[in-house]
């Protein structure tokens, strides 16, 4: 996918990005690149780089190995998923352990996909290449949805951070 990152109200165009979801039957890849554009640009240089590689599994996807790169080679950080042994070690070396649901933050996007919740509340965690974050999700019901290849039947989902300051929401279409 190639598309356009905008902001605000007024469309201004500040970057572009291409993603890519690459398989086999047992190993996956999923990267995206990002490079900003117009006054933008003037605060972040370079390309901007995120990639996944790991294993696809009867369970979903099981990242191995995630990684960030900041604008050039030398602001790259990674994160290694040891899943023999239930651990993480983050960019700085420190290792955390890893429960069955955890994810990265691109692996989270398709594991729905691979195996869609089966109840009305999900827990899972995701590790970024600093951190590891633990969230619950919550079906609020279902919603049918115009779009340009006409209507489709979703189910609401509804986060709340452990704060209360952020709210997401997202729509899952079981079909």
């Amino acid at each position: 996918l190639a598309y356009k990152v905008f902001l605000g109200t007024q469309g201004f165009v500040i970057g572009d990005a291409t993603y890519r979801f690459e398989h086999d039957d047992y190993n996956y890849r999923i990267a995206t690149v990002a490079q900003a554009r117009g006054l933008a640009a003037l605060l972040v240089h370079g390309r901007g780089r995120i990639e996944s590689r790991g294993r696809i599994t009867q369970n979903g996807l099981q990242p191995l190995a995630f990684e960030v790169e900041r604008g050039s080679p030398d602001k790259r950080e990674v994160a290694v998923f040891d899943w023999s042994n239930n651990v993480i070690t983050l960019n700085d070396h420190k290792t955390e352990a890893l429960d069955g649901l955890t994810f990265d933050p691109l692996t989270v996007l398709w594991q729905t996909y691979f195996t869609p919740p089966d109840a009305s509340r999900y827990s899972f965690s995701v590790a970024t290449t600093r951190r590891i974050y633990h969230y619950t999700v919550t079906r609020e019901g279902e919603e049918r949805i115009a779009w340009r290849e006409g209507e489709v039947d979703t189910e609401r989902w509804h986060r709340v951070s452990d704060d209360s300051k952020t709210e997401a929401w997202f729509w899952l279409a079981p079909s």
